[in-house]
């Protein structure tokens, strides 16, 4: 399980006090922002708060974390989004310390480029930003990609998932803070997700079905009986960040609960899904098959159960304590080290 992200400097912080920009900014063609409009007078309280916020970025994170994480939770403004974001991962420091690092990589060579031009237009099909082959979206996209494989050999490029991860930090962000902050998330809230095997995804995916049991034992049941396991639609979740299965105003909220707790809010939408699946005794009748309970888990959920307002919610409304998270950790790593033992 990650841990809270350790404090940064709040030195080189880019944000103004501008007005909100809308969904439109990220060049979707269809509807993605599903929320209502807030009312505006309570917007500027909540920019206000986060500028002294960012002003006093260490104070706040190492006397009062519990008032950054109720901000965070309570949704960034989007003005002052991709410099909390930055704030709260630890980038902005990370890129303060090795200026330049991000245009010297560039102008290196990467064995993963042909992996990376390949899955650079499957990057959300409905966004305008990356749809143009060779454009600037996909240009940038593809920098942020050739970087990091450079940066971290290691674990190069390995999947579609850090794409989507890169593309959303591209839509809040210039490529070389984006870059970092991907630094930042795979080494600070994700790693392991990106290797061979996928054991940490594979972990945490049994911690979420373990903590489901713990909630609703008749949906474990239901899931159990169907064959309906977290490797079958909890990679995707996990691995893009919910990137491609939520609204976007969901995924924004989400986004700003992870980077300030860590994975575990991750696997608390992905028991916050499941919960939202099948509550509902008809629906688990209807779905009386893998194939048809795996399907409405993924593609055909109402989609007034993800509307932003309504899900997030339901998310803040589950309430799993810290120790229980660690406890279910815990027995589920021993359970996976026995299945390879």
């Amino acid at each position: 399980m990650s841990k809270k992200p350790t404090n940064i400097s709040n030195e080189n912080q880019n944000y103004d006090e501008s007005n909100l920009d809308t969904v439109k900014k990220y060049g979707f063609r269809d509807k993605v922002c599903t929320s209502s409009n807030p009312d505006s007078f309570l917007i500027k309280q909540k920019e206000h708060k986060w500028f002294e916020m960012l002003k006093n970025w260490d104070p706040f994170m190492t006397s009062n974390f519990s008032k950054v994480r109720g901000c965070c939770s309570r949704g960034i403004p989007h003005s002052v989004r991709a410099a909390a974001w930055q704030a709260l991962s630890g980038s902005a420091n990370l890129q303060k310390k090795n200026a330049d690092m991000f245009k010297d990589l560039l102008q290196k060579e990467s064995e993963c480029m042909v992996c990376i031009d390949k899955d650079l237009a499957r990057a959300y099909r409905i966004s305008d930003l990356f749809a143009e082959k060779n454009g600037l979206g996909q240009t940038e996209l593809r920098n942020v990609l050739k970087a990091y494989s450079i940066y971290n050999p290691k674990v190069g490029y390995f999947n579609f998932g850090m794409t989507c991860i890169a593309g959303i930090l591209l839509m809040l962000m210039p490529a070389e803070q984006a870059f970092w902050c991907l630094v930042s998330i795979m080494n600070k809230y994700l790693p392991g997700y990106f290797s061979a095997g996928l054991l940490a995804v594979q972990l945490d995916g049994r911690v979420m079905e373990s903590l489901v049991h713990d909630i609703d034992p008749k949906i474990s049941a239901f899931l159990k009986k169907n064959d309906v396991q977290a490797t079958f639609y909890a990679i995707e979740w996990f691995l893009c960040a919910y990137t491609r299965t939520l609204p976007w105003e969901t995924v924004l909220r989400i986004w700003d609960m992870f980077l300030c707790e860590g994975v575990k809010v991750l696997i608390k939408t992905g028991v916050t899904l499941i919960l939202l699946a099948f509550s509902d005794k008809k629906v688990r009748d209807a779905c009386d098959s893998f194939d048809k309970a795996l399907k409405y888990l993924k593609y055909k959920l109402p989609e007034h159960l993800l509307e932003e307002d309504f899900f997030m919610n339901e998310l803040l409304g589950l309430h799993i304590s810290e120790e229980q998270f660690k406890e279910t950790h815990l027995a589920q790593l021993a359970k996976l080290k026995e299945n390879f033992s």
